[in-house]
This record gives structure tokens, sequence and C-alpha cells, in this order.
């Protein structure tokens, strides 16, 4: 996984904001109802376990690298536990994604970067009502994924399997609009930027997109300010591990939101890690 600079975990910590010093209405709320829940569902208990099985599993798979690719082992083949441990959305960042899907109920959600399936999953049971299409470029990580689906029971994720320039073209086209995307493939400046410009245009005001990863390596960070910088955006909330843009205008004058909870230390969510 990927060190992220020390000088951008302390400028992180340092402007950070806790729900004590915010004076947003809904960024107040953001903190009550997404970010200060304890998030209890079977479910959540089950995809863990699940976890835990890729996490134990020193079977081998074959691997397409398409994107900047992890920084723990590259090559025509990956043990499945090294993705488990380097690749996956962490239990706290799921759980925050899954109570985020419960506040705001998007109906349509979009994932770029599928892995071994967990954050889908995640995202399926926050809502059995959304209706989720989720893209991956290994074959063998969308076997893992779709077998995962079916052990738990998930009847709500579309998995469409191919390189994401030309997925992503092919999901877009079946979606009138677009609640909620997550950004989590191809870590690279470019990339991310032309994926979220692609989205944007099936967005509407309601609508939000995660993007994962915004400390990831430079490229990333120049990316994030950009996106967050453009005049679609109405304002953002960056939680250092990822970040949400949204688009209603009227809620507030545009603006930038560094946030952590009080309670935690930062090693709680894996900025170390």
């Amino acid at each position: 996984m990927n060190k992220t600079p020390y000088k951008a975990i302390v400028n992180f910590y340092w402007n950070a904001k806790t729900k004590y010093s915010l004076h947003s209405p809904f960024v107040f709320d953001f903190f009550n109802t997404v970010m200060n829940v304890n998030t209890e569902d079977r479910r959540i208990h089950q995809i863990e376990s699940k976890r835990k099985a890729f996490i134990n599993d020193k079977s081998e798979i074959s691997f397409l690298e398409y994107g900047a690719g992890s920084r723990v082992k590259n090559g025509n083949t990956r043990v499945v536990a090294d993705i488990a441990k380097s690749s996956l959305s962490g239990p706290w960042q799921c759980k925050l994604m899954y109570n985020l899907i419960k506040r705001y109920k998007p109906k349509t959600i979009l994932e770029i970067g599928t892995s071994l399936g967990i954050s889908s999953a995640y995202l399926a049971v926050a809502s059995e009502e959304s209706s989720i299409t989720t893209l991956e470029g290994n074959p063998s990580s969308a076997d893992k994924a779709r077998r995962l689906f079916e052990s738990l029971g998930i009847s709500n994720i579309e998995l469409i399997e191919g390189e994401f320039g030309e997925t992503i073209d092919k999901a877009l086209a079946t979606s009138k609009v677009i609640d909620c995307a997550f950004i989590d493939g191809n870590h690279r400046k470019q990339a991310t930027i032309d994926y979220y410009h692609s989205i944007r245009k099936k967005t509407n005001n309601q609508s939000f997109i995660i993007i994962d990863d915004i400390y990831w390596s430079v490229g990333m960070q120049e990316a994030w300010r950009e996106i967050i910088n453009h005049d679609s955006v109405a304002f953002s909330l960056d939680l250092f591990r990822f970040g949400i843009v949204f688009f209603d205008h009227s809620v507030m004058e545009k603006q930038h939101f560094l946030l952590i909870d009080a309670k935690w230390k930062l090693w709680s969510f894996g900025v170390f890690g």
C-alpha cells in the first residue's frame, strides 16, 4: 500500500474540523448521521467475515493491470490475500459509505473498481432498493466478486467486466441519472478527472460522487483539487482516505471541508497503513 507523505497527514490533521467547529447545517447533519453512527447490521458482519477469508487466501489469480496499480506487487498473477490487504476499501470507509447510502438513499449507484467486491457489497446491502452497477477490469477479480455476491444473496448488483475507458460509456449509456458514484479505479490524475467529467454529465442536484484515495499520490491530490474547484461542484467533504463532492448549489456557498471525528486517532482509519 502506498505511504501517504507525512506532510499531507500533518496538514490534514491540522486543518480538519470536528462537528464542534462546524457552522454548516448540512455538514453538521453529515457528522451526526453518517460519520458519528454505530453501524450495526448482521449483513456487515457477514461481509467482514468474507473479507477475513480473502485476507487469509494464499491462492494466486491471474491479473491484468490497467491503472496505476498496486505498489505491493505487479505481475501476471497476484495472491488474493495481497489484493485484499492492499486494494480493498477498509472497514471504516465501507461502513461510512454504508451510512452515506442509508442517509441519502441514491437509487442508481455506479462504482468504478469492483476488485473483490467488498465495497460493492456494502453499497448493495445499505439499500436493497438501489441499483448498483460496478465495473472491474480484471476477469479473475470479477469472478471472485460475483461469487461473493452470490454467497451473500445480493441481487441488486450488475458487474460489467472490461477496461474502464470502454465500460464506463456502456454503464452511463443505460442510466438516465447517476445518483451516487464511487470512483476507485485507475489511480491516475487524468483518468480520475476524465471519469469525474463523464459521470457528472449524468448527475443532478441531489447526486454525489465519492473519489477514493485522494492523497494516494501527487497526481491524485492534483486531481482532487482540480475537481473540487470545478464550477459544477457546490461543496466537498475531504475525509482523507476519500472525498465526496456534491452538486446542490442551493445548500451553501462553495466551500471545502476537511473532516475528522475528534474521538478518532488518525491510524484508526488507516492513514498510516
